[in-house]
Formats: C-alpha cells, sequence, structure tokens
C-alpha cells in the first residue's frame, strides 16, 4: 500500500482553513452563553439636571463599554460613554432645558460579543 504525499495545494488549505478558525468572530449566539450575574446595570434616573446611570461588575468578570443614549426621531443618540474596568462606572449627561425623552443604559461586553440594556426610563429636565 502506498500513500500518496500531500501537495501544496492540500497543505495550503489546511492552513487557511486553520487560520479561519482562528479569525472567525464570535457568533451572535455566543451572547447567550454570558454570565449576565456578572453585571448590574441601574436604569436612568434624574439627579437634579442630570440624567445618570450606574454599571456595576463582580471581580473576575470582562471589562465592558457603556454608553447613556436617548431615543431621538432618527434613532438612539449616545450622550455619554465610559468604559467599565473597575467595579463600576457611572455615565451622566446635563438635560438642563432639553425638554423630555427616553433613555437607556447599554453596555457591550467583549468588543460586542454580549450587548446589555437597561430598562427605559421617560425623564423630563
Amino acid at each position: 500500500m502506498r500513500i500518496a504525499k500531500p501537495t501544496r495545494k492540500v497543505g495550503l488549505t489546511i492552513a487557511l482553513a486553520s487560520m479561519a478558525v482562528i479569525l472567525a468572530p464570535a457568533s451572535p449566539a455566543a451572547a447567550a452563553d454570558w454570565d449576565r450575574s456578572c453585571y448590574g446595570i441601574s436604569a436612568p434616573y434624574k439627579a437634579i439636571n442630570e440624567v445618570m446611570a450606574q454599571v456595576t461588575k463582580k471581580s473576575g468578570c470582562s471589562n465592558a463599554a457603556i454608553s447613556l443614549q436617548r431615543d431621538r426621531w432618527w434613532g438612539w443618540e449616545t450622550v455619554d460613554e465610559a468604559v467599565l474596568s473597575g467595579s463600576s462606572a457611572t455615565t451622566w449627561y446635563n438635560c438642563s432645558g432639553t425638554g423630555t425623552y427616553t433613555y437607556k443604559m447599554v453596555m457591550a461586553v467583549d468588543y460586542g460579543v454580549a450587548n446589555y440594556e437597561s430598562a427605559e426610563r421617560r425623564i423630563t429636565c
């Protein structure tokens, strides 16, 4: 029995397939696998002339990007953003005289593999 030598084309195909597995982005289904007990997200609230929201995380959990958003006629507008790298982070927006809007806090973990949103709150400033 004679075993054929692999050709260069076969070797290249295997190498490219290996790279595709390494470089492939995580699927959206992976977001369901995240442990939501790592994070606490407050709904936005009014504090004098500011709309504020806070996110907390337990030790050992991944860092995250957070943003405070308000609903506009053309979509959600980010009014403040921060990085959650310690145990908590707060976003705030000086809304003095801007009127009534719906606000929410959005958190993206691991470059958006998992996205979490707070409850929406209608706030008048």
